[in-house]
């Protein structure tokens, strides 16, 4: 190059991550971004790149670093398989409603279409799990596409985006664009947005006779950055708030006002409030089949409002009477000023709640029994490494029972802490998650809480935390089994074990091996001092707790039935009477 303001195509890409924001990025090299890594390095003083042992755990990572952080995750990779491998955490963050921009290297432009090595249409693959794909094949857009992605990424309702860029741009040679101009005709992040008059509405619904609101919290709350705005709204109108299994963190769960996580393996308490409510506010939720039941029970007798920002939510699964569009913390905060006070109103509702909170329990183990002798409990040791954590911890979960029993027994004292693959339920996501949580707050204490299937799933994340000394604390729940899988399998095919059991390594021998403090604890007296132990260590550290395959998550709503029909314990699915459960509508359920 001999003109100075002339930039090949690898260096204006660099440049332009780090003017959209970008700090940490997980990534794989390979054929066709190999001229990006040549330029990569010379920006390592304001990129931190992290090396992923397989492309869905640097996905993963992206997604975990974005839930904790706020900003914009990043994750990349080559052509075809380093693509196709993104596939899943791609479609964990659209599910989610999390801000991240995924890369991959394309073949080069006149190759496309071929079936050249390694080429792939990641753009028809991504079409249906991002907000937005973009295919490069001129170096002078790229300032112009990665503005647009970050901005698409973290606007309106987040999601992710995803940038293909073809090998040729690499070489190619133009000036760099510090201030490009967005080209993004049609685009609205706040579409619609409610009027005052729409929310002053709101005061007749509350007043009604014989009233019994429920608010239920989802995520929305979280990327709104409402919480403040919730608890006065609460406080204000005298409502019970459940959370969502993605809410969790939103509301403090120690607040009078607090009742619960809502949903298939929510509280008892929560469960029977919607169940039994006929008025449901929904507050940056999008009444998943996971909270809903049945959905004609769900629906039946009751008022819906909606507060959400993604109007296509609105009525999409409920009918709603009063929707209420926009942004949550700005709603909100308009909602306090317009409102009246309704603070005196619904004793009878409370008192109904006060009852159900002293026959099932709450916040306590009355329901999950303790398991079996020679065994610990899941739940039990997810309370205690709450107690000693003080609740201060981000922690991510895997999925399964694991991910049910850390959604309702940690005690989140703070939003951006609870990560968990809500929508797309994808094994393996713990460890990767954690591992870009403490990436983006290094300053937080961050642990990763699987069974011992999901951690199978990515467990090449190990050599990643080792080789960088990420301090994740890492917990196991050994079973030998897939725990959700296993509990249908008791409860709903009549205990037919199928292809749910397996032989573990050794996890203690298999973490040394790459250098990382490991305990494996039988007794609770042994996992308290793991715990402790673990928290002392400057680095990754690695526990594994000999649980019991046969302790089930309740309460359960089996497939297919309402939210007051939940069961309790094994013998409300083995033994009732009643046929409430019918056993061809449970087996049209899904875990």
């Amino acid at each position: 190059m001999n003109d100075k303001n002339l930039h090949l195509g690898s260096d204006i890409f660099c440049k332009a991550l780090v003017d959209a924001g970008m700090d940490a990025m997980f990534g794989i090299p390979g054929g066709v971004v190999l001229p990006l890594y040549d330029k990569l390095n010379q920006y390592g003083h304001k990129i931190r790149h992290i090396l992923p042992r397989q492309e869905q755990g640097g996905g993963f990572a992206a997604d975990g670093y974005a839930r904790a952080t706020g900003k914009v995750g990043v994750s990349l990779g080559t052509s075809g398989p380093g693509a196709t491998n993104l596939m899943t955490s791609i479609a964990n963050s659209m599910m989610d409603s999390v801000p991240t921009v995924y890369i991959t290297g394309q073949v080069v432009e006149e190759f496309i279409g071929t079936d050249a090595f390694q080429e792939t249409d990641v753009i028809g693959m991504t079409m249906p799990i991002v907000k937005h794909s973009y295919l490069v094949n001129k170096a002078k857009e790229i300032p112009r596409i990665v503005k647009e992605a970050f901005h698409l990424a973290s606007t309106g309702r987040p999601g992710p985006v995803h940038i293909d860029l073809v090998k040729d741009v690499w070489f190619q040679e133009e000036p760099y664009d510090e201030n490009p101009e967005m080209d993004l005709p049609g685009y609205n992040p706040i579409p619609e947005t409610c009027t005052d008059r729409d929310i002053q509405k709101f005061d007749k619904i509350l007043e009604r006779d014989d009233i019994r609101p429920v608010i239920i919290a989802g995520h929305g709350v979280e990327i709104s950055k409402a919480q403040k705005e919730l608890v006065a709204f609460a406080e204000k109108h005298n409502i019970p708030v459940v959370s969502t299994l993605l809410g969790m963190g939103n509301f403090p769960q120690g607040h009078k006002n607090w009742i619960g996580m809502i949903g298939m393996h929510g509280d008892a308490v929560a469960n029977y409030a919607i169940h039994n409510s006929n008025l449901i506010i929904g507050i940056g939720c999008r009444f998943d089949d996971r909270i809903t039941g049945k959905l004609d029970t769900f629906i039946k007798g009751k008022t819906f409002v909606h507060i959400e920002i993604d109007p296509s939510e609105i009525g999409k699964i409920v009918p709603t009477e009063l929707p209420l569009p926009g942004d949550i913390k700005e709603v909100l905060t308009r909602a306090d000023q317009l409102l009246s006070d309704h603070k005196t109103l619904y004793t009878n509702w409370w008192s109904q709640i006060a009852e159900w909170k002293k026959e099932y329990g709450f916040l306590d183990f009355t329901i999950n029994k303790e398991a079996r002798p020679g065994f610990l409990s899941q739940p039990r040791i997810v309370d205690m490494i709450s107690r000693i954590t003080n609740g201060e911890a981000i922690v991510a979960g895997d999925v399964g029972r694991n991910q049910m029993w850390l959604s309702r027994f940690y005690r989140f004292k703070h939003p951006n802490s609870h990560l968990s693959s809500g929508g797309l339920g994808s094994m393996g996501y713990g460890v990767p998650a954690a591992m870009g949580a403490k990436v983006g707050c290094p300053e937080r204490e961050v642990w990763s809480i699987s069974g011992d299937g999901g951690f199978m799933m990515n467990v090449q994340e190990l050599a990643t935390l080792a080789e960088y000394k990420i301090p994740v604390k890492m917990c196991i729940m050994e079973d030998g089994v897939l725990g959700m899988v296993r509990q249908w399998q008791n409860l709903l095919f009549k205990g037919n074990i199928s292809h749910s059991e397996f032989k573990n390594p050794d996890f203690v021998k298999l973490s040394e091996a790459f250098g990382i403090p490991a305990w494996r604890a039988s007794t609770y007296e042994e996992a308290e001092a793991a715990i402790h132990a673990a928290r002392k260590v400057d680095g990754p550290t690695l526990i594994t707790f000999m649980v019991d395959p046969e302790e089930h998550v309740y309460p359960m709503v089996p497939p297919n039935t309402a939210l007051g029909d939940q069961a309790l314990c094994d013998a409300d699915l083995l033994k009732d009477k009643s046929h409430k459960y019918k056993q061809d509508d449970l087996l049209q359920g899904h875990t």
